[in-house]
C-alpha cells in the first residue's frame, strides 16, 4: 500500500507538467518562437504522463 505522500507526489508532477504544457501552447500562440522549447515540452509531456501513472498506481493499490 502506498503513502498519501507517493500520491501528493504523482499529483503535483501532473499539475506541473500540465501548467508547463499550456505555458508552451500560450507563449506558442503569443508568436514566441518555440523551436529551442521543443525539449522542454518533451520533459513537460514525460512528467505529466509520470504523475499519471502514479496515481494510477496509487488506485490499483489501494
Amino acid at each position: 500500500m502506498k503513502s498519501k505522500w507517493q500520491l501528493f507526489s504523482s499529483v503535483f508532477q501532473l499539475v506541473v507538467g500540465v501548467m508547463a504544457i499550456a505555458a508552451f501552447v500560450i507563449l506558442g500562440l503569443g508568436g514566441e518562437d518555440m523551436t529551442r522549447w521543443i525539449i522542454t515540452l518533451l520533459l513537460a509531456i514525460a512528467f505529466a504522463v509520470m504523475g499519471i501513472i502514479g496515481i494510477l498506481d496509487y488506485k490499483s493499490q489501494k
